[in-house]
């Protein structure tokens, strides 16, 4: 997985006076020893997103394909509470859809767009994606170095994750 500051600290406006941090490019990937069609049903499944993201206290469906959430996130020493909205476009069951996320807490807030692409590898499936995002507020201050590392290790959690609670639901299935 690999991540690119976009750009440094940069004035978000003449009227604000608020700081904006950087934007960041987090490119990854993982392998599911799932099949395609599971991990996509996973991906859909607001309770198994709400058990995977690293955090999440909330997840709650409010439109189709529409999501709020509330999360306790920790980038280096700056903490706290954030809420905020997921939305799902341009699906193609199986293969691909594209994410926009916004949220904000006491730390900052954050805005971004990731493309999650879906493949067939031999008895599993490889996942990657691609996402740019924009931090304001303190968080944003912490550096870009430990913001995309922070990113690259909450994707993996969150990846890790769900592969590890499908296949503890499936072993559970077996058993009985």
């Amino acid at each position: 997985m690999t991540a690119r500051p976009l750009a440094t600290v940069l004035s978000s406006g003449p009227d604000s006076g608020e700081r904006r941090g950087p934007g960041v490019r987090i490119e990854g990937e993982h392998r599911f020893s799932l099949p395609r069609t599971t991990v996509w049903e996973l991906l859909q499944d607001p309770d198994v997103i709400r058990q995977a993201v690293p955090g999440c206290k909330t997840f709650d469906e409010v439109a189709p394909d529409t999501y709020e959430l509330t999360a306790q996130v920790g980038i280096g020493p700056v903490r706290g509470s954030f809420k905020g909205k997921v939305a799902m476009s341009h699906q193609q069951p199986e293969t691909r859809y594209t994410l926009h996320a916004e949220g904000s807490g006491r730390p900052g807030s954050a805005t971004g767009d990731a493309v999650i692409q879906l493949a067939d590898d031999g008895d599993g499936t490889h996942l990657t994606f691609d996402a740019d995002v924009t931090i304001r507020g303190a968080i944003g201050r912490v550096g870009g170095r430990l913001l995309t590392s922070s990113a690259r290790g909450m994707a993996r959690q969150f990846f890790e994750s769900i592969e590890r609670d499908a296949k503890a639901a499936a072993q559970e299935g077996a058993a009985t």
